[in-house]
């Protein structure tokens, strides 16, 4: 059994290998106009690569739970939908522990980067265990709090280590390809579960087993990924006083709230809108099939599609401050959450419906992601990465515990009630504009008072191949 483990870890780590050389940038750099968006995929340290392969293996679990947590648990285990949207709000809370928690771990020389991230998958691993026994509320209410300490320390570790082995200018580059592979994952993994519910019919609990299989694969990934990126370089009094700081930063508290609704459009999308397409819109769930009619509709129009999009339109909006572009993500959400309240309330064409609502929607997702990222980076000085990043991303934490808690109550009420809680959605959009366009005066001011620092991550020319 070793034997075969080492065999595994060893064939891995070739296919990585071998296409880390096909993306290494060898090339002038005057020819880098040929290839158009394609550019986005050259960076300089192809280390990104091997990141985004294993972020998309850990997103094919987490994409099963996410999205087969509502719809197993109310329509086939008959909890409430308040309820399993209350559990799944819960997730959240320690969500933000798990973040602050895993920033220092994470940050420390002690302790690093690649642990932090092995202790996490193993809560995944415990995760999707639980769940495959869970039938009553108490238990997923456990599974759910359990799940939030390994979210706050996986997004901490992976998202901090993009910004440790890439250069600043292509930062939001780099984490829109980590986004395309995130996507990738979370539509492989509805696809899989789609097509396991409609085999297993009645034993629908056991599509959280086969994620846990997911999560040990990951584990053996995750061994090559981080076993030639050094640890970034930190000082005592960083990690001591790095957490003060960052909650001291008027910008970053202001970026945290903007996205703390955009986060929560997110949460919509995932948590809710599958439910309430399956249950509210007759075009989509009055089947049969209504479960993987409602995953097909899910992963191509707003996965898939966004995937696709994802490069392209990062190149296209190159051009643009990161706060401008969004706020153009800001409007699409709007759009969207209007959309999806013209498909309930469509007397024809829900269908159709649906599927520009979520398209739109998928536009918005992939334009907000690498900008918001790339923002935070810019943020954060360069001895202080895990920690901005751990405090930023408690607006994820903040979004997902609101969004889903909403979107149950809502779900749990008449059709009527149902369908205007996207209005609402939308009309949230008007705050997160105004909040947009004073962190870009905050953020202009604060470029005009102090000088630009060197964000360059100073274990780049370590982490060269």
């Amino acid at each position: 059994m070793p034997c075969d483990t080492t065999k595994v870890v060893s064939t891995l780590a070739r296919l990585l290998s071998a296409f880390e050389k096909l993306m290494t940038v060898e090339e002038p750099t005057n020819t880098s106009a040929s290839w158009g968006w394609l550019s986005s995929l050259r960076l300089s340290n192809p280390k990104v690569w091997q990141l985004a392969a294993g972020r998309a293996l850990n997103q094919i679990g987490a994409g099963l739970i996410n999205f087969y947590i509502p719809i197993v648990f109310v329509n086939e285990v008959g909890l409430s939908a308040a309820s399993v949207g209350f559990s799944f709000g819960l997730v959240s809370l320690t969500e933000v522990v798990g973040h602050l928690v895993g920033g220092p771990l994470a940050d420390s020389p002690k302790f690093g980067r690649k642990r932090t991230l092995m202790i996490a998958t193993g809560v995944f691993l415990a995760v999707s265990l639980l769940l495959t026994v869970t039938h009553s509320v108490p238990l997923l209410i456990a599974a759910c709090l359990l799940m939030g300490f390994g979210l706050g320390g996986y997004w901490t570790t992976v998202n901090a280590t993009v910004i440790d082995i890439t250069l600043p200018e292509e930062r939001h580059q780099a984490y829109a390809i980590v986004s395309v592979a995130d996507n990738l994952g979370v539509g492989m993994g509805v696809l899989l579960g789609g097509a396991f519910l409609t085999l297993t019919e009645h034993r629908a609990q056991l599509v959280f087993a086969g994620c846990a299989l997911i999560f040990v694969a990951f584990l053996l990934l995750a061994q090559i990924i981080f076993s030639n990126i050094p640890h970034p370089q930190t000082d005592h009094e960083s990690e001591s006083q790095g957490l003060w700081a960052a909650l001291k930063d008027r910008c970053l508290l202001v970026y945290m709230i903007a996205n703390s609704l955009f986060t929560g459009y997110v949460a919509l999308v995932t948590s809710t809108i599958p439910l309430y397409f399956t249950n509210f819109v007759p075009a989509v769930g009055a089947t049969d099939a209504a479960l993987a009619s409602t995953a097909k509709l899910f992963t191509w129009c707003y996965i898939a599609f966004g995937t696709v999009l994802q490069l392209p339109l990062v190149q296209l909006f190159n051009r643009l401050k990161h706060v401008h572009v969004l706020m153009v993500a800001m409007l699409l959400w709007a759009t969207g959450f209007s959309l999806v309240w013209g498909t309930g309330i469509a007397t024809s064409a829900q269908y159709t419906w649906g599927v520009v609502a979520l398209c739109t929607m998928s536009i918005a997702s992939v334009l907000h992601k690498p900008f918001a990222a790339a923002i935070l980076s810019e943020l954060a000085p360069a001895n202080l990465r895990a920690t901005y990043v751990a405090v930023g991303s408690q607006s994820w934490a903040i979004g997902f515990f609101i969004a889903p808690i909403f979107g149950g109550w809502a779900m749990d009420h008449t059709v009527e009630i149902a369908d205007r809680s996207w209005l609402v959605a939308a009309s949230t959009t008007i705050l997160g504009l105004i909040v947009l366009k004073v962190f870009e005066i905050m953020q202009s001011n604060r470029a005009a008072i102090a000088p630009v620092t060197n964000t360059e991550p100073q274990t780049q020319e370590v982490a060269q191949p």
